[in-house]
């Protein structure tokens, strides 16, 4: 089985982009045939390069047009809009839906008093939750070499979005306040970095779960049941909380069963 990934469709245009391109320098005269095979090749290799930088809209975009299941090992279903997971289990469907969890602040860049409030707030999250979620959490040391480069260009955007919103006609209250815990999260590590802290980084998501007697009765209970996950842990955690599509959701799904061996095939998943 081929994955339907950003990779492998960014590989495949630009492959086919060049078999065009080597098969019009053959054509010794020229025609319209020739010219017509220029603009195909040119449209193939922006086509492959918008493919690698924004595949995660693109590829769900057209899996849900062309109605493309993608079966996986197991017996395991990636749904055309490739925003659920589905497996037949007995006589009914189980769909599993991903959220991604976006934490501004360590528990060692909280007061003591603070992390006991974050912790009674979690379990109060939970309680309310009526059926079975897996929340998974990944950390792994990273490595120091270009990684204080990236927190300052991740830093600058933030403060550059911020300060485009705060220009804006009509201000948006609850991005401002998002990108400001964002730019105080980068600020943060880099002081951690500065005094000689090993920074580490984290992966963490909730998947939710819901059955049906058909795959979309079994999607459609997934996804109210990920929409109460969401609402609850945004609103007692203080955390930004995001579902998570395509192959962001593919690689949170791998991680079920497959831990990648080392940091660099760890960062080479979730960092390309």
């Amino acid at each position: 089985m081929v994955e339907i990934s950003t990779r492998n469709w960014a590989i495949a245009m630009a492959g086919f982009s060049v078999i065009l391109a080597a098969l019009v320098f053959s054509i010794p005269v020229e025609s319209i045939f020739k010219m017509v095979a220029v603009i195909i090749a040119a449209l193939s290799a922006a086509l492959s390069v918008a493919m690698w930088r924004y595949g995660y809209i693109l590829i769900p975009y057209i899996t849900r047009r062309a109605n493309i299941i993608e079966i996986r090992e197991g017996g395991h279903e990636i749904t055309p809009a490739q925003d659920a997971v589905v497996k037949k289990v007995g006589d009914e469907y189980m769909a599993s839906v991903f959220l991604q969890i976006k934490m501004y602040r360590s528990t060692t860049e909280r007061t003591e008093e603070e992390n006991v409030i974050y912790v009674d707030s979690f379990e109060r999250a939970i309680s309310q939750i009526k059926y079975p979620v897996k929340i998974g959490m990944i950390l792994f040391a990273k490595e120091i070499s270009k990684y204080r480069e990236d927190i300052e260009t991740k830093k600058y955007e933030a403060q550059l979005r911020l300060q485009r919103m705060r220009e804006a006609t009509e201000p948006d209250v609850i991005g401002m306040d998002r990108l400001e815990k964002e730019a105080a999260m980068w600020e943060s590590q880099l002081t951690r970095i500065s005094s000689g802290e090993r920074p580490m980084g984290m992966v963490s998501y909730v998947m939710v779960t819901g059955n049906g007697v058909t795959k979309d009765a079994a999607v459609a209970v997934a996804k109210n049941r990920a929409a109460e996950v969401k609402t609850l842990f945004a609103n007692a955690l203080n955390v930004e909380v995001d579902y998570i599509y395509g192959e962001d959701m593919k690689r949170c799904f791998e991680m079920e069963y497959m831990i990648p061996p080392t940091t660099k095939a760890l960062k080479e998943k979730f960092e390309e």
